[in-house]
Order: structure tokens, then C-alpha cells, then sequence
């Protein structure tokens, strides 16, 4: 095999590799959405009484915000999309809400 061919493949799975939707289980983030009440007041990609995940995905796209809004989905915040805060979820593990803002960082698909 030439070695820029062996290169080409080598730098091919890299960035593969190294993006977000390729490594998020979508199922288990999906899951984890529907099963921790998020439904109640998100969909996919409707605005309901909070924005959709695509909305959400749509404003942090790019951006290094992973930990801070692992944060928020667990403890909740304020002013971020409107009057009404987004509830603290204290029965919401923190791997689940590490899927979830996995899920929401990848495009919510």
C-alpha cells in the first residue's frame, strides 16, 4: 500500500472519529429523554412549552458548552429561552443527562 494512500485513510478515520454523531448512542440518549419527563415540555424538533432540541442544537452548534449544559439539564436554569426556567431534575442521573446533552450536541437526531 503507498504510504499518502495509508495517510489519507489514517486522517479519514480520524475525523470520523472524532465527531459527535458518530459516537453518540442515539437510541440510549433518545431513551433517556423520553423516559425522565423531558417530553413534558420538549419535543425533538416542535417548539412546545421549551424549545426543541434542534432549536437547542441549532444555538450551540460549534460552540464549547458540553459541561455547562449537562449542568442545566440536571440543575436547571432561567433566562436562557424565555420567562420560565427549565426545572432542576434531581432523579435524572448524570449519565443520562451526559446522553441527553451528547444527543442535543449532535444535531438532536
Amino acid at each position: 500500500m503507498k504510504p499518502m494512500f495509508k495517510f489519507a485513510i489514517a486522517a479519514a478515520l480520524v475525523v470520523v472519529g472524532a465527531s459527535p454523531a458518530w459516537s453518540v448512542d442515539k437510541v440510549a440518549a433518545k431513551a433517556a429523554f423520553d423516559n425522565n419527563g423531558c417530553t413534558s415540555c420538549h419535543q425533538v424538533s416542535g417548539t412546545s412549552v421549551g424549545p426543541s432540541m434542534r432549536e437547542v442544537a441549532k444555538r450551540y452548534k460549534g460552540k464549547k458548552i458540553h459541561a455547562e449544559l449537562v449542568a442545566r439539564i440536571r440543575d436547571g436554569s432561567a433566562g436562557r429561552w424565555g420567562d420560565l426556567p427549565h426545572p432542576s431534575l434531581e432523579t435524572l442521573s448524570p449519565v443520562d443527562a451526559r446522553l441527553i446533552a451528547d444527543w442535543i450536541l449532535a444535531g438532536a437526531r
